[in-house]
């Protein structure tokens, strides 16, 4: 897209474009060109002053960008627009999260009375969940690809079960499931690792951990200013103390019926060359918060809710900001070491189970309302 004080040209095969859309964006002045159109016309510009992302830029197109212009690197100002969702959205995005709730709350109900009965395997349970958010309303298609993986699978962060190369699940050990939806309403992404029978103290003392780290990031409160690497340690504190980490970033930013990865903010412990963990977090953002433990050829854990940031008090220290949790999905608290928790951290969380049983109970049979129930007892 390239914008100017007078018009925009947006550069696509018009072919992707139906009548619709070439008719909201003539009546918005944006005149559309054949996608490679965008290098002549770069060309031509004379003696302008150039906004680009180099991290976002072709070399060519910059290369004829800088010819005749003075360019000049800074993000996308419509990224941040994007990632502040506005109070429409926001509510929005909460009716898409009770849908995406209710359609993982009854596959794992499922799941639980179906594993060691049925012969299962990855690629089919991921069908079946598949097949749950598909009768929620306004849902549209998958937000990414399910990550569907058991035992040592679940090590690896970014596997894929197939129709051809899949594990059978069995009535023990552990099962992640990471997945979302595109709804009408707004986009998903959640992981839940559960338990599907016997499970050493090793795992139980590892998911506790993880869960640790997801709590103290979800409840805590920060100065308005800081940025995903002020607040990365709160999700690894209790991971380091034991010298264990994981190596990818504990949170994205996820977008509005959009990208589930979007920019520009994120958390990680350090900067990346391609991401922007050292963007200021702002009002309407909804991030990721999905610490885990990955053991090779043993067992991977996750533990993933998105988040929306909100301003919280002003002082005389200044503006506080917190978190509001939009995911609502049962805990496997058959995983959880009470003893490992402290008095907040077991509080936030009975808290946090009772109102996924009070928002999700109502969208359920009698049968998913006795199983959640139980899945939602205090510890």
């Amino acid at each position: 897209l390239m914008v100017n004080d007078d018009n925009a040209i947006l550069y696509i095969n018009e072919k992707e474009l139906i009548e619709e859309t070439k008719a909201y964006l003539a009546n918005n002045d944006v005149e559309v060109k054949a996608y490679n159109e965008i290098y002549e016309d770069a060309k031509k510009l004379n003696n302008h002053r150039v906004l680009v992302d180099r991290n976002r830029l072709n070399y060519n197109l910059l290369v004829n960008l800088l010819t005749n212009n003075d360019v000049f690197s800074a993000k996308n100002p419509s990224e941040l627009m994007k990632a502040m969702k506005n109070e429409v959205e926001i509510e929005n995005i909460k009716k898409a999260h009770i849908k995406d709730g209710v359609a993982l709350t009854k596959f794992l109900c499922w799941l639980d009375q179906n594993v060691g009965k049925l012969t299962l395997n990855e690629y089919e349970v991921s069908e079946k969940l598949a097949s749950y958010r598909e009768a929620q309303d306004d849902y549209l298609e998958p937000s990414f690809d399910t990550i569907s993986a058991y035992g040592p699978n679940a090590a690896m962060m970014h596997y894929k079960a197939t129709l051809e190369n899949n594990a059978e699940l069995k009535p023990e050990g552990m099962y992640l499931v990471d997945s979302g939806g595109q709804y009408l309403d707004g986009t998903t992404d959640v992981t839940r690792t559960v338990s599907l029978g016997k499970v050493s103290d090793e795992m139980i003392h590892d998911f506790t951990l993880a869960l640790k780290g997801m709590i103290n990031l979800s409840r805590c409160k920060f100065l308005k200013g800081c940025t995903g690497i002020n607040l990365d340690i709160l999700a690894r504190n209790a991971l380091w103390n034991e010298e264990v980490d994981y190596k990818c970033g504990t949170g994205h930013g996820v977008g509005y019926l959009l990208g589930v990865h979007e920019g520009p903010q994120g958390i990680r412990w350090a900067k990346s060359a391609t991401r922007s963990e050292n963007t200021v977090l702002e009002p309407g953002m909804v991030v990721s918060d999905e610490p885990g433990v990955y053991i090779e050829n043993k067992y991977g854990i996750r533990i993933e809710n998105l988040l929306v940031i909100r301003e919280g008090n002003t002082n005389e220290y200044g503006t506080f900001m917190e978190f509001e949790t939009l995911t609502y999905a049962p805990i496997d608290t058959r995983l959880v070491d009470a003893q490992l928790l402290g008095e907040q951290e077991c509080k936030w969380l009975n808290n946090y189970h009772e109102n996924v049983y009070n928002k999700l109970s109502p969208y359920l049979d009698e049968e998913e309302k006795v199983w959640l129930k139980e899945r939602t007892q205090a510890i």
